[in-house]
């Protein structure tokens, strides 16, 4: 029966299942009842088929678990760990390169109340968002790159939590106020910042600098080019990582869920807040979580990448 039991990975027409030698059909059709009578088979339609054949069995899995009406476990806002296991900081502490040294790079910010005033409309700039993976002459500076960081993942505020203990505000909307994400920069070329692999401290505005260039800063580079099919290396690549347990900690069935979605409303951020400062940004859609990890000394399982975003100079 395990042989039957792979077989029905796909949805399939009982009469195809009974063609392995040395069982009967009868016996076929027994244990089909038998699954049918415990819930753990799904009778579909033959105009079904091509609708389940498309689903693959993890995003099934994923889509139903981490959504209400097909199980009965916890799901939400539970705080499954509170009392048991102290929660994540707000923010993660300044990281310091692979000899435990320090170096920060205080980043350019820019006057907000002055873009409020000014800024190109908001209409224009959905209508004119969109990917460019081609890059100017001349590369990105170190004032642009603060001013992007600034206006689109800077903490503006830190607040306490009655159960967190604190939580922040940024400027892309986070499920509880965990805000998880966190932005490492593996720069190719930009003015005045040399290339090599960075993290951003959002609290104080300053990237940390983390290795230089390397073999895995270029192989980082080398897969987000492979991601966007062309043949240009970004300018700057903006890894997305998460903290799993800043969300995981609050939330239950749902946690890794919401950490997507957020990446999402990142994206969407970086490209409207790119596209007003006549940016070139490129949301991509796969990475090499494990090569991220290797690269900015993370551990898989506490914090690996799960987004990636080029960004660069626009060409004319």
């Amino acid at each position: 029966m395990a042989a039957r039991l792979g077989e029905l990975a796909q949805p399939q027409d009982c009469t195809t299942l009974t063609k392995i030698p040395g069982i009967s059909a009868d016996t076929v059709r027994s244990f089909f009842s038998l699954l049918l009578t415990a819930k753990m088979l799904d009778v579909t339609s033959a105009t079904e088929n091509d609708t389940m054949t498309q689903w693959e069995f993890h995003d099934l899995l994923f889509h139903s678990r981490s959504r209400m009406g097909r199980h009965d476990y916890p799901l939400g806002k539970t705080h499954p760990f509170l009392d048991k296991i102290p929660p994540l900081p707000a923010v993660k502490a300044k990281m310091s390169d692979f000899s435990g040294t320090v170096r920060a790079i205080y980043l350019y910010k820019p006057d907000i109340p002055k873009l409020k005033a000014g800024d190109v409309p908001f209409t224009w700039v959905l209508e004119e968002r969109k990917s460019i993976r081609n890059y100017g002459g001349n590369p990105i500076t170190d004032k642009q790159l603060g001013e992007f960081l600034y206006r689109s993942a800077r903490m503006r505020a830190l607040r306490p939590s009655m159960t967190m203990i604190e939580c922040s505000n940024r400027p892309y909307p986070g499920g509880g106020a965990c805000y998880e994400l966190e932005l490492y920069l593996a720069v190719n070329t930009c003015d005045n910042i040399d290339s090599g692999l960075y993290h951003y401290c959002p609290q104080d505005h300053q990237l940390c600098h983390i290795a230089d260039r390397n073999r895995k800063v270029e192989a980082l580079l080398k897969n987000a080019l492979g991601s966007s099919g062309e043949d240009e290396l970004p300018q700057v690549l903006i890894i997305l990582a998460a903290r799993f347990q800043r969300v995981a900690w609050d939330y239950q069935s749902m946690a890794y869920s919401i950490i997507l979605k957020h990446v999402g409303v990142l994206y969407q951020t970086m490209y409207l807040v790119a596209t007003a400062m006549d940016l070139a940004p490129c949301g991509l859609g796969a990475g090499n979580a494990d090569l991220f990890a290797t690269a900015a000394g993370t551990d898989y399982y506490a914090e690996s990448s799960v987004g990636e975003f080029m960004l660069g100079s626009k060409g004319k």
